[in-house]
């Protein structure tokens, strides 16, 4: 009963599965009872004090204040723009680059044929040079 993409004793916990649609059943199937001697063991969560506290990442409640709301609104906004922004920027360099990439081929290209063609003429003049001197 041992899925062959699971490594023996390392069983995926569902918090490292939260990108997976419900009912995928790509999720491993976990035993019921975990053995005493399994190595590994998830960390144990803090008991909340008895004065009644929750901790921060405790289900927050949206805000109340709607100062803070529309810090919250503004801060998304500003930050999806600036992601897109950072996009649109990256994709203008990889055009560059790819432009500049074609010219420096092309140069290349230009380059090897004028060394042929300086090459040829050359031999020529060296053909005809040593003509010249044995008339």
């Amino acid at each position: 009963m041992t899925d062959p993409d699971i490594i023996p004793g390392c069983q995926p916990s569902s918090d490292f599965l939260f990108n997976l649609p419900p009912g995928n059943d790509m999720l491993p199937k976990q035993p019921d009872a975990v053995p005493s001697d399994h190595p590994y063991s998830p960390p144990a969560m803090p008991e909340s004090s008895s004065q009644g506290q929750t901790p921060k990442t405790q289900g927050r409640s949206p805000p109340v204040d709607p100062v803070t709301a529309l810090k919250r609104q503004r801060n998304n906004v500003a930050a999806r723009k600036y992601r897109q922004k950072r996009i649109d920027r990256i994709t203008e360099l990889e055009a560059e680059l790819k432009d500049v990439k074609d010219e420096r081929d092309d140069l290349r290209i230009r380059l090897a044929r004028q060394e042929a063609e300086a090459a040829a003429l050359r031999s020529m003049l060296q053909m005809n040079s040593g003509k010249g001197t044995k008339s």
